[in-house]
């Protein structure tokens, strides 16, 4: 429908508030109807962007969430009321724009949920131990390893996860929506289950006597680090296809190298107190990876199914 400037200086502001959200044209308005707009918009909670290029647009323009003036035809006025300048004039980039953002978003999330399983689950690990008076499955160096060397490569790849191509259907989030929210934490606690769970069967299988011998520890070690792996590759976004982060590939990948360096070169089993492992050990803990891997994939795709569920029912609000 459309309101004119005319028609909305008849309503109160509780009436446009109200009407706001039905009208798709707005004709014949004012600087102050503009305001009044973006006003109304922002008081049902929503995130609002003010396009414009002239004189009587940058009071709008300043009072809206985003502001975005015309580089080429907007007055200088505008563009500094403006928190965006669109350089080709184009509106068609603020949809680009948007889709980044949106991207970004979901990376740092991502981001998130990697670093606080891995975390978590060293921390479980390390408790675990000491209230019930093992011994420590990890020492200080592997710690470190795992803390600094281990994951930092392979969550940083997660930050540059390609755009998932449903991310424009998914209707804007809250403005004061968490960026920890109640799934990233569910998917934290999953990923740091199957991490502490798989590790410490390692610790047990390993385990012969009462002492924790080199072997038994690089098992354990080495478990913890293939897990680990497995869940930054499985906490890319749910829209971005296996091969598609070629970076998060070749970190993983390198880290998966190291990693087997460290068990098997005799300099650096010396630093981290590690022992080569025998095929077989070697074969239990990458096992342990594939079922970890099967995990993760069917958390993925609920997840996905979540998501297709909160689409429709987002359209099917709109529709009615």
């Amino acid at each position: 429908s459309c309101l004119t400037g005319q028609a909305l200086d008849r309503l109160s502001k509780a009436q446009l508030r109200e009407r706001v959200g039905s009208v798709s044209v707005f004709a014949r308005t004012t600087p102050r109807h503009k305001m009044a707009i973006v006003e109304a918009y922002q008081s049902r909670g929503a995130v609002v962007a003010m396009t414009g290029d002239g004189v009587n647009d940058a009071p709008a323009l300043k009072m809206a969430d985003i502001g975005v003036s015309m580089g080429k035809s907007g007055t200088d006025v505008a563009k500094e009321a403006a928190d965006v300048i669109l350089v080709d004039d184009n509106f068609s980039t603020i949809l680009s724009a948007i889709e980044e953002g949106k991207s970004i978003f979901h990376n740092i999330q991502n981001f998130l949920s990697f670093q606080l399983s891995t975390a978590v689950a060293a921390l479980t690990l390390i408790t675990l131990s000491t209230f019930f008076g093992l011994s420590n499955p990890l020492n200080a160096m592997q710690i470190l390893f795992i803390n600094i060397l281990m994951d930092g490569p392979p969550s940083q790849s997660l930050g540059v996860d390609p755009p998932d191509p449903a991310v424009m259907r998914k209707p804007p989030r809250a403005k004061d929506e968490p960026i920890i929210s109640r799934r990233l934490v569910a998917r934290v606690m999953f990923s740091a289950s199957i991490i502490v769970f798989g590790t410490l069967f390692i610790y047990a299988y390993a385990l012969s006597d009462a002492r924790m011998s080199r072997r038994d520890q690089t098992m354990t070690f080495t478990c913890f680090v293939f897990l680990d792996l497995v869940s930054a590759l499985q906490n890319r976004g749910l829209g971005c296809n296996i091969t598609q982060n070629k970076m998060l590939l070749t970190t993983i990948s390198i880290s998966f190298l190291v990693q087997l360096a460290l068990i098997y070169v005799p300099f650096m089993q010396a630093v981290f107190q590690t022992e080569a492992l025998s095929w077989s050990d070697l074969s239990t803990v990458l096992f342990l990876g594939a079922v970890s891997f099967t995990l993760h994939e069917g958390r993925r795709r609920y997840e996905q199914s979540l998501n297709v569920f909160s689409l429709h029912s987002s359209m099917v609000q709109e529709m009615a």
